[in-house]
């Protein structure tokens, strides 16, 4: 049986290892009333109790607020800030929140490698199941596709949902979008790949 080589760009955005979620102290209360409620913007330097500067507020969505410490990211709920005479101020060292996402992206990185098993369901990021994990071999996994089509992802692209099962960080909808497209050749199909991350599918066809 003959096979084609379909290339699929990737949204793995979502499970980057960088988008760990850390939990944050509050910030030490001072003695007298000069902390003030917080209310976290896009691009607004964070800083440490003592004042020593932690990073920048990279994104807002609702009640989680993504700090950027430069070679770090973490997601901490607003009420983690207060203001102080510096700015925002988190009750954590800029080398506290790094340890506690170094120690969180280590504890989800056990707990997604022990999810990819055989015959495991990996969902797309709206809850509709893409396939089954068919093979693992180092960090790539194969996947057998609803469609009938195979995917050979890596572990990377892959990341777990709130309700613990494998998810990929695109839509179904994207997904077969890329995939369709890569399968029709269209131009910028490879360009596409290359700076979204490629998976590799292959679609059985007969002779």
């Amino acid at each position: 049986m003959k096979k084609t080589l379909i290339t699929a760009a990737l949204a793995a955005v979502a499970f980057t290892p960088a988008a760990v979620m850390a939990q944050a102290a509050p910030a030490a209360a001072p003695a007298a009333a000069a902390a003030a409620t917080a209310n976290p913007t896009t691009g607004a330097k964070v800083f440490d109790a003592a004042g020593a500067e932690v990073g920048t507020v990279e994104a807002v969505q609702g009640d989680i607020v993504t700090v950027s410490t430069g070679t770090a990211r973490a997601g901490l709920p607003k009420n983690a800030f207060v203001v102080r005479d510096k700015g925002l101020t988190i009750g954590m060292t800029k080398a506290e929140l790094e340890s506690a996402v170094n120690g969180a992206k280590a504890e989800n990185t056990a707990a997604k490698d022990a999810a990819i098993v055989a015959d495991a369901p990996i969902k797309s990021s709206d809850g509709v199941v893409l396939g089954t994990v068919s093979k693992v071999e180092g960090d790539n996994v194969t996947v057998a596709l609803s469609g009938g089509a195979s995917a050979a992802l890596k572990k990377s692209y892959l990341g777990l949902g709130t309700d613990g099962s494998l998810a990929l960080g695109m839509t179904a909808a994207d997904f077969a979008k890329a995939t369709q497209s890569a399968a029709a050749g269209q131009p910028g199909a490879d360009a596409a790949a290359t700076a979204g991350g490629a998976a590799a599918a292959t679609e059985g066809t007969t002779p």
